[in-house]
């Protein structure tokens, strides 16, 4: 009977460790902290105190993200009472600056995260430093180029605070690498091929998750081709993750400069 208890003990200690082992490790954005200083142009976006989303820092005055962060209806924007932004700190939690929004403006056309973009504009401006600054945007692109350009399977870089595999979320902000896809590979792989979408490929169990939303993605130029839009279904599935295509908005965007 104790060589049997014994017995019975060890299976279970075996399968106690198997299921650990089993369990998704790390974090759906990658493994790997971000170094201080190292993406300037991030920003936590903040609705009523709470990080929701992430913004990106294109100017000393306005600052991109998802619509569907700031969306109340349709393109019709939430409060700016509700908005805040922290800027110049890997710390969603802590440090850095605590910023007010004066105004926001979503892309008209948004809808079912279609053309999920928005501009926010600060209520005063941003002081540039090693911790706070702009990233640059891409060069326009001839209506032909569009499904070319970044070439299928560049490597692309995203910084963010969200949800990780085990379901927890993080205040230390992670940094992970993926690679783009073409229009007719995402039509392929998702049945989304747009030109006014960049999708992004990756291994299961990774890429972007709730709370990444509006996170720029940025190629090895260090030049944002992408923000971050939505996943399908709960993070990490075997289908590409979507961001918006930057160089599709540049006229709207510098339509609405500040």
């Amino acid at each position: 009977m104790k060589d049997q208890r014994v017995l019975l003990a060890s299976l279970c200690l075996t399968l106690a460790l198997g299921l650990v082992v089993a369990l998704p490790q790390g974090r759906l954005l990658g493994s790997e902290d971000a170094k201080v200083n190292e993406f300037p142009y991030v920003a936590s976006l903040r609705l009523n105190k709470v990080h929701v989303c992430q913004a990106t820092i294109i100017s000393q005055t306005q600052l991109l993200t998802a619509a569907h962060c700031v969306s109340d209806v349709g393109a019709k924007p939430v409060s700016v009472d509700q908005l805040t932004l922290r800027v110049g700190s890997i710390n969603t939690l802590a440090g850095g600056e605590l910023l007010d929004v004066s105004e926001v403006v979503i892309h008209p056309s948004y809808g079912n995260f279609m053309h999920d973009l928005a501009i926010l504009t600060l209520s005063k401006p941003l002081t540039f430093s090693e911790k706070v600054n702009k990233i640059a945007l891409p060069e326009p692109l001839d209506e032909n180029e569009v499904e070319e350009v970044p070439a299928n399977g560049t490597p692309v870089y995203v910084a963010g605070w969200g949800e990780q595999a085990d379901g927890a979320t993080t205040y230390k902000l992670q940094k992970s690498s993926l690679n783009t896809l073409s229009k007719s590979q995402c039509e392929l792989q998702a049945g989304y091929g747009y030109d006014s979408v960049l999708c992004l490929a990756r291994a299961e169990k990774e890429g972007v998750c709730r709370g990444d939303e509006g996170a720029a993605i940025v190629d090895d130029n260090q030049v944002m081709q992408g923000s971050v839009s939505f996943f399908w279904g709960n993070c990490g599935t075997k289908f590409p993750d979507i961001s918006t295509r930057i160089a599709y908005y540049l006229d709207w965007i510098a339509a609405n400069e500040k």
